[in-house]
């Protein structure tokens, strides 16, 4: 890794500890009123995709290596507060459309429809059920 990927890294590692013990510990309103207050801005910063990519790069790659599951709520939340600053960025939430399967909820995060981080299968197709701006 080079200097900026580590530093990247070890940013999408601590965001992802911090929402990770957030989820844990408050009841999702309040972590809810939380993440907004630490990731609301004013600020655009337009960024290249190549930067776009290497901040998910970062959350997934910490996101395997941290002792702790993380699934895709913390790693659609971390990315989403890493790229803040980035306009047209939605997390999304839905739900799995198989009615051969038990319930199955997913999150990623999207910009103008091109999917950041949390994609799947073709075999898959999920529901939105709440877009977080």
């Amino acid at each position: 890794m080079s200097g900026n990927e580590r530093i990247l890294f070890l940013k999408a590692a601590a965001t992802l500890l911090m929402v990770k013990a957030g989820l844990i510990l408050l009841p999702f309103s309040t972590f809810r009123k939380i993440f907004h207050w630490f990731s609301d801005t004013n600020k655009v910063k337009e960024m290249t995709q190549l930067q776009i990519e290497q901040t998910a790069w970062a959350v997934r790659s910490a996101s395997d290596h941290l002792p702790l599951e993380l699934l895709c709520l913390p790693r659609a939340l971390a990315t989403k507060y890493l790229l803040r600053k980035v306009p047209s960025l939605t997390l999304e939430i839905g739900v799995e459309i198989n009615a051969a399967k038990v319930f199955e909820a997913h999150a990623w995060v999207e910009r103008n429809g091109t999917i950041i981080i949390g994609d799947w299968p073709a075999s898959v197709s999920y529901h939105r059920l709440w877009v977080w701006k």
